[in-house]
């Protein structure tokens, strides 16, 4: 996977379970990445137990693994901001929405996902659900601020 697009998989995860109050943390580009790698020592390694924990903090898997989005899914219980793709969308800035192709893009990506757990069970329709999840993937734009910052600004 695009490691860009894993952190902003990660950003998106980390606002919605802050503005639920699951969480306090969103790392920074270089934060995650210095401990993305350190995911890799760990598997590596085989040390099982401190893996989980920083797959936990790096919300590895958050929106593509259906038991983990599962066990979210009733953390978070009824959030507005899965209520519909421009509900979800209100966890982004302003400027990151106009970097979307159109309203709802974002939304409609990740809340896509949320049909998972559901689908486990019907081997079909869960891969036509991955299938079309790649496509939005596809089209979604890097729209996160820290992806367009000017230096120096």
């Amino acid at each position: 996977m695009d490691p860009y697009r894993e952190y902003q998989d990660y950003v998106m995860a980390s606002r919605l379970l802050i503005a639920r109050g699951l969480s306090r943390e969103v790392l920074g580009l270089s934060q995650y990445a210095r401990l993305r790698l350190k995911r890799l020592e760990l598997a590596a390694s085989g040390r099982l137990w401190a893996l989980e924990h920083l797959d936990q903090r790096l919300r590895f898997g958050f929106w593509s693994n259906p038991l983990r989005l599962k066990e979210a899914l009733r953390w978070l219980g009824d959030a507005p901001y899965l209520e519909s793709p421009l509900a979800f969308e209100a966890l982004l800035y302003p400027e990151e929405q106009g970097r979307l192709c159109y309203p709802g893009q974002a939304g409609a990506y990740y809340l896509g996902w949320l049909r998972l757990p559901a689908l486990l069970m019907d081997p079909r329709a869960f891969e036509e659900a991955l299938r079309e999840q790649e496509e939005r993937q596809r089209e979604l734009p890097l729209f996160l601020n820290a992806f367009h910052r000017v230096p120096g600004v």
